[in-house]
């Protein structure tokens, strides 16, 4: 375990080829198959929440924004992925975390994804690359979905 501390964020992170952050181009990441994730080993390269959106997009997290050492005014930039929405630390990004550090969601970001004030949402974040993941709890059911038909379980009796 100690030789690959690292190995879920980083197999996580490169899943999502995401475009640079804007601050300096970097090479596209080749995308880690999700079927594969499920055999990742488990270390505290990510952190999971699960909150309730409110009427302006605001998650409040604070071991999350704490772990990501976001502050009022840092700025984030936001991605949307045709399964999550990816926000992330950037220089130069439109958004920024307000007087109160919490995740914010945009509504441009919400709306796809069907997320309505009121609603849960999954958050996973790796703070060593400074970005939160945002799931709806659907894409939760389906993680869970697919582990448990890759990992057939014995059934014993009980």
């Amino acid at each position: 375990m100690a030789s690959r501390p690292q190995a879920t964020a980083q197999g996580i992170v490169a899943s999502l080829a995401l475009p640079p952050a804007r601050q300096a181009p970097a090479p596209p990441a080749s995308p880690l198959p999700l079927a594969g994730l499920h055999q990742l080993p488990r270390d505290a390269s990510i952190l999971y929440d699960i909150g309730r959106v409110d009427s302006s997009g605001r998650l409040p997290s604070n071991g999350i924004v704490n772990a990501l050492r976001w502050h009022h005014g840092s700025n984030l930039d936001v991605t949307l992925t045709s399964r999550s929405i990816v926000i992330r630390a950037a220089p130069d990004g439109p958004f920024s975390v307000p007087r109160r550090p919490c995740i914010i969601i945009p509504a441009h970001a919400r709306r796809p994804h069907g997320i309505k004030p009121g609603d849960q949402v999954l958050i996973a974040a790796a703070p060593d690359y400074g970005l939160v993941l945002v799931y709806p709890l659907s894409a939760l059911d389906e993680m869970i979905s697919c582990y448990h038909s890759a990992q057939p379980e014995a059934e014993t009796p009980r």
